[in-house]
């Protein structure tokens, strides 16, 4: 609105002035035509000016005679552009129509005036000539108030329009929104969301359509999603149950050996026992001598008792629950439970525990199992061969990265190395060293269970497992665990 606006204006503007200058033309003769019939007197042959006022403030400028050399008598006056263009006139016997000068108009700056000449003529010769020059300010005084009118009116108008406009935005577009949103804000997990539009809402309605048919289609996928969830939460209950199993059974297939060697160690201590109980029952031992036997006797079954609570020690059920613990506590009662086994009689247990910080978060039945399982392979491992002197090391260092391992541990890392002096592993069969169920072992010495358990064990806690080894070095394997960050094995903080 504004740009028409604008547009009919200048039209308008510009008929106008050509109207103005039209009349103006028309005056502009009429005076010419005077003056040539009534030459006015007292004035000096050749040059006749009038320059009094016409309305509006017009100049009008009129000259006698072909040439000319001086103006109103003054020659020091500069003739002005009216009287340039009447002389020019004069000559060329041409009425010309030019604009002059600048001047504020509507939005910008436009011509002040209007120059108009009219030659007069006898007999086909130019005798005189005249000239008006006409201010145009009047005109664009008088757009400017209707400018101001039409701006006004524009303003009104569009304030309609805009009251107009929002009215229908809203009822065709904002309120048909603000329900679908509202409608979406109140959805509940359980409801059933569904989009209703009213007939008058035009393109909401097939929106609508869409997305409820897109909603029963999500609704549907949500369901099977829902279901999937439960089958694979049951499905990893179900592993898990199994893996529990499997690391249980492997637990158990592990004490059953320790008892097998343990049965000799109970052994001993019970027939000494017993040979002590034969010689209380002698009537002429004095006092002294029947306490040495009582004594004795008793350090023979605390021994016993000591193996065994070590064997249900190993054999109780973990409850799974993870705790601060210390590895290397963990390997010394490990040391202490293989000395009573025939086969490590005579090896030689090296321990280098030289890690600073031993504190992990684990469930220390299962890291017992997974040391056990590597020293009891050891232990097999270099009683069978004769060759050399058995031999099993236990070292211990701190590492502050292992990009290796699943997890990296703020607080660092702690490495158990287990070497024994045994043939090593050959190289075809590293691959599979962690593999249930593979073992190099004759049938019934081994359940092939054992490392893949512990594999999977010291991966839950974030750490790695690695096996190498050859002829000359023996067998070596690595146990890399994250550290706990700022904690002390009783869980206070440091």
């Amino acid at each position: 609105m504004l740009f028409i606006d604008i547009l009919v204006l200048f039209i308008f503007l510009e008929r106008t002035i050509s109207r103005y200058i039209d009349q103006k033309r028309d005056a502009l003769v009429i005076a010419c035509e005077n003056h040539r019939r009534f030459p006015i007197n007292g004035v000096t042959p050749g040059v006749v000016m009038d320059k009094s006022a016409f309305p509006d403030g017009d100049r009008f400028f009129f000259a006698k005679a072909p040439e000319l050399t001086q103006i109103d008598g003054d020659p020091r006056e500069m003739p002005s552009a009216l009287e340039i263009a009447v002389f020019q006139t004069l000559k060329t016997g041409l009425a010309t129509t030019q604009k002059a000068g600048k001047t504020v108009g509507l939005f910008f700056l436009q011509h002040k005036s209007v120059i108009i000449t009219y030659p007069v003529k006898a007999e086909g010769t130019t005798i005189a000539s005249g000239g008006l020059e006409s201010p145009l300010t009047n005109i664009y005084q008088d757009f400017r108030r209707i400018q101001k009118i039409a701006l006004i009116f524009v303003v009104i108008n569009s304030f309609f329009f805009a009251l107009f406009g929002n009215r229908q935005l809203t009822r065709i577009y904002f309120r048909p929104l603000k329900r679908l949103a509202k409608r979406a804000e109140t959805y509940q997990d359980e409801d059933t969301l569904f989009f209703s539009v009213r007939k008058e809402d035009n393109e909401f309605s097939v929106l609508s359509s869409s997305l409820n048919k897109m909603l029963d289609r999500i609704a549907d996928d949500k369901r099977v999603l829902k279901e999937t969830i439960g089958s694979l939460k049951a499905a990893n209950l179900e592993l898990k149950k199994a893996q529990n199993d499997v690391i249980r059974a492997e637990k158990l297939a592990t004490v059953g050996r320790l008892t097998a060697g343990i049965a000799h160690e109970i052994g001993n201590p019970i027939g000494i026992v017993l040979g002590y109980l034969d010689l209380l029952k002698q009537t002429d031992l004095t006092p002294e001598e029947q306490n040495d036997f009582i004594a004795r006797s008793e350090r023979e079954i605390t021994r016993i008792n000591h193996i065994i609570r070590q064997l249900l020690d190993m054999s109780r059920s973990s409850v799974g629950e993870s705790k601060l613990m210390s590895v290397h506590q963990q390997l010394q009662d490990l040391i202490s439970v293989l000395s009573y086994q025939p086969a490590a009689d005579a090896i030689d247990f090296e321990t280098n525990l030289n890690a600073s910080d031993d504190i992990v978060f684990a469930d220390p039945d299962r890291l017992r199992q997974v040391f056990l399982n590597i020293l009891l392979n050891a232990v097999d491992a270099v009683s069978g061969d004769t060759c050399r002197d058995a031999r099993i090391k236990m070292i211990t260092e701190c590492t502050t990265d292992d990009s290796d391992s699943p997890s990296q541990a703020d607080g660092g890392f702690i490495k158990v190395t287990i070497q024994d002096s045994g043939p090593g592993i050959h190289p075809s069969h590293l691959p599979q060293v962690f593999d249930p169920f593979f073992t190099t072992k004759p049938p019934g010495k081994g359940t092939g269970l054992g490392l893949s358990v512990s594999f999977m064990i010291v991966e839950k806690l974030g750490g790695r497992i690695t096996v190498s080894g050859n002829k000359e070095m023996g067998a070596v394997f690595q146990v890399i665990l994250p550290l706990a960050k700022d904690r002390d094995v009783n869980g206070t903080d440091r």
